[in-house]
C-alpha cells in the first residue's frame, strides 16, 4: 500500500473513531505510536554486521540481538540507536572505536533489526539497556542517536546504568513533544492524544519495574541523573529534531561539551568524520575543538 494512501486511511479512521470514542482512538493511537517502521539494511552496513560476534539476550520473552566488535577485555562502548534503526547505523564509528582500543557493543531494540517483537517504547528499550548492563556494564561510554539518546538517559535515570561518558547525537529534550508530533502526523484530536497517554500509563504501570509519569521520561529530566561527562552533538539543519528543540537540553547541563555541525541533518551526522573524531577524543579524555 502506498504510504500516502496508508496515512490518509489511518487519519480518516482516527477522525471518525476520535469523535465516537476518544478512549478507543487512544488505544489505536498507542498501537501505532509503539510500532517502529521496517527498514532495509543498506549494503554499507553488511560487512560490519558479518564481522561482529552475534549473541542474543532474552528480555521479557523476546530475543534481543547484541553485536560486539573488538577484544572482550577492552573498555566497552555501548551504542543506542534511533527509532526504526539498528545498531549498525553507527557503522562509521565502529572501526575507529575498535582501533582506538575499545570494545563496541550494539543492540537492536525490540521490533528492530534482528530482535524479535513488533512494538516497543522508550521505557521498554531503557529496560533492555539495563539488562545488557547487568552483564556488560559499567560502560566506558554510551553513544545515543535520536530516540536512542532518550533511551540511554532513561536507563541511567530509572535503572542506574553506569557510564563514564555519555554522548548524545541528534538528541531531543521533551518526550511529550514527540507525542505531539505523532498527533500532528495523523491529525489526532487533543482528546485522542490525551487518551493515548493515559492508556500507556495504565497499560505499563507494572511492566518495567519502575514508577513513571510521561514528563519523567523526558531527557530534560533524565539527563540530571548523569554522573559522567556529557558531550552533546546536534546539526543546525536537522529537520527531524529542530535545533531549537535540542537547545533546551543544553541549558540543563551547562557543564556539557557541545558540538554543533551544519548541513549533515539528522542521519548523515553519524557519518561525519569530525563528529566521529570528536567523540573518540572525548572518550579518550583528549581535548578537541568543538
Amino acid at each position: 500500500m502506498p504510504m500516502r494512501l496508508f496515512f490518509s486511511g489511518v487519519t480518516f479512521i482516527f477522525k471518525i473513531l476520535g469523535a465516537v470514542s476518544p478512549a478507543l482512538a487512544g488505544k489505536l493511537a498507542l498501537h501505532f505510536f509503539m510500532t517502529p517502521p521496517n527498514s532495509s539494511i543498506p549494503k554499507r552496513e553488511v560487512k560490519l554486521r558479518e564481522q561482529a560476534t552475534l549473541t542474543y539476550l532474552n528480555v521479557r520473552n523476546r530475543k534481543i540481538s547484541i553485536r560486539s566488535w573488538g577484544p572482550d577485555n577492552a573498555p566497552t562502548v555501548l551504542l543506542s540507536h534511533g527509532w526504526g534503526g539498528r545498531c549498525t547505523q553507527f557503522y562509521a564509528f565502529i572501526t575507529p572505536l575498535v582501533e582506538a582500543g575499545y570494545r563496541v557493543l550494539g543492540f537492536d531494540a525490540p521490533g528492530h533489526g534482528d530482535s524479535s517483537g513488533k512494538q516497543t517504547n522508550i521505557l521498554d528499550v531503557a529496560s533492555v539497556i539495563a539488562e545488557i548492563a547487568k552483564n556488560e556494564g559499567p560502560f566506558e561510554a554510551i553513544i545515543g542517536h535520536s530516540f536512542g539518546t532518550g533511551t540511554a538517559l532513561l536507563a541511567i535515570d530509572k535503572y542506574q546504568v553506569k557510564s563514564k561518558k555519555v554522548i548524545l547525537i541528534a538528541y531531543f529534550s521533551d518526550v511529550l513533544w514527540i507525542t505531539e508530533i505523532f498527533g500532528e502526523l495523523f491529525s489526532l484530536k487533543k482528546s485522542t492524544l490525551a487518551a493515548m497517554r493515559q492508556t500507556a500509563l495504565k497499560k505499563f504501570v507494572n511492566t518495567y519495574g519502575v514508577t513513571w509519569k510521561w514528563q519523567e521520561l523526558s531527557p530534560i529530566q533524565t539527563i540530571k541523573s548523569v554522573k559522567g561527562e556529557i558531550l552533546l552533538i546536534h546539526d543546525n539543519k536537522d529537520h527531524e529534531i529542530p535545533y531549537s528543540r535540542a537547545a533546551a537540553l543544553q541549558k540543563v547541563v551547562p557543564q556539557a561539551k557541545l558540538m554543533t555541525t551544519s548541513g549533515y541533518g539528522h542521519r548523515k551526522i553519524l557519518m561525519n568524520k569530525n563528529c566521529i573524531e570528536t567523540v573518540i577524543n572525548f572518550i579518550n579524555g583528549e581535548a578537541a575543538e568543538l
